[in-house]
């Protein structure tokens, strides 16, 4: 069933590129899978210690096949999940443009969106789009913990905004 989900996966690539909407698809249908996956390989590695049943994680040899592809389904997840402000920083970076010049305008704008620039993508940037030595990064990397055979880049005009948008706070606030 992992094969197939892989296969499915590799299957979605266009011109070396995957787009965020067959991302959230692939996701979808194999939601299931994950689920029974990450259930089992929760219960795996339970010790009790000082009366508590505690997990460890397993880092003795290299991760198994259910453990890359819960790694490989949440990295996914989680890059999804950053997507669905696009259409917020499009506005966003609407009303920056109208107010630019206004310096206190700014500072109002910096302080409406400081936990979205300070916190939920504060790594954003380096998270996917650090990953070429000379600087030369386009499309977003996915990054995979346990998986570091499979590439995933996702197409920049997926993460238009949100880019514009994080670039322009970090340019005004740090």
């Amino acid at each position: 069933m992992i094969i197939e989900a892989y296969k499915q996966l590799l299957g979605l690539i266009i011109d070396n590129i995957y787009h965020i909407p067959k991302i959230e698809w692939w996701l979808l249908k194999n939601e299931t899978l994950y689920v029974q996956i990450k259930r089992i390989n929760d219960s795996k590695h339970l010790y009790e210690i000082d009366d508590s049943i505690v997990r460890l994680p397993n880092n003795i040899g290299n991760p198994t096949s259910d453990e890359k592809f819960i790694d490989v389904y949440e990295s996914l997840d989680v890059l999804t999940k950053l997507h669905r402000n696009e259409k917020y920083f499009k506005q966003e970076m609407a009303i920056y443009d109208r107010i630019k010049n206004e310096p206190q305008k700014v500072k109002q704008w910096l302080k409406k969106n400081e936990k979205l620039g300070t916190e939920d993508y504060v790594t954003f940037l380096i998270d996917y789009l650090d990953y070429d030595p000379n600087d030369n990064e386009y499309h977003l990397n996915v990054f995979f913990l346990k998986d570091d055979k499979l590439e995933v880049y996702v197409d920049r005009e997926d993460f238009k905004h949100t880019i514009e948008f994080i670039e322009t706070f970090n340019d005004h606030y740090w």
